[in-house]
């Protein structure tokens, strides 16, 4: 089963990211659509937290058709989470910033490559995730839910011999 996602760059976020992303998707069987890039919702802004509140930019982006994955360079929150690397609902967008998964807000130097790599993580687990599959226990596994970007780097971009079998039935593949 092939997955339709619609990018959408959110903010300031670089081209450069938005190309290596829609590659990396379409190298996993997705078809991939690039829009313009828009401004989050002003209303979105904590002025002072210094970071954007998620609910608000979400409930923007379920306005929209399409299978709508936003990837954004703002410092996300959401309810009572500090911060979140992304948000997706069933049947619904993603957002995924990837402020939190750049190696220097972490005071390590640049690495781009490194960045991509957590980022398609990210994106392929939240669209999974919009696509009803459940998280895995399993701390390698795709599906696995990760809470710091250690987690993220540790778990791999594949699914896990279980998850693999489930969602091969299912009709999904890395």
């Amino acid at each position: 089963m092939r997955i339709e996602s619609d990018i959408i760059p959110l903010g300031e976020i670089e081209e450069k990211i938005i190309e290596a992303l829609a590659t990396e998707l379409k190298g996993s069987n997705f078809v991939v659509r690039v829009y313009a890039k828009t401004n989050p919702p002003k209303t979105a802004l904590n002025v002072y937290r210094r970071q954007y509140n998620a609910d608000i930019i979400f409930d923007t982006l379920r306005k929209l058709k399409g299978n709508i994955v936003a990837i954004t360079n703002l410092d996300l929150y959401t309810g009572k989470l500090n911060f979140i690397f992304s948000v997706a609902e069933v049947d619904g967008p993603v957002l995924v910033s990837t402020y939190r998964l750049r190696p220097e807000f972490y005071q390590e130097k640049p690495n781009f490559d490194l960045l991509i790599e957590r980022m398609s993580k990210e994106i392929l687990y939240s669209v999974f995730k919009t696509q009803g599959l459940n998280d895995c226990t399993n701390t390698k596994c795709l599906m696995h839910k990760t809470t710091s970007v250690g987690d993220l780097d540790y778990k791999q971009r594949e699914f896990c011999k279980d998850c693999k079998i489930n969602n091969t039935v299912k009709g999904f593949k890395v």
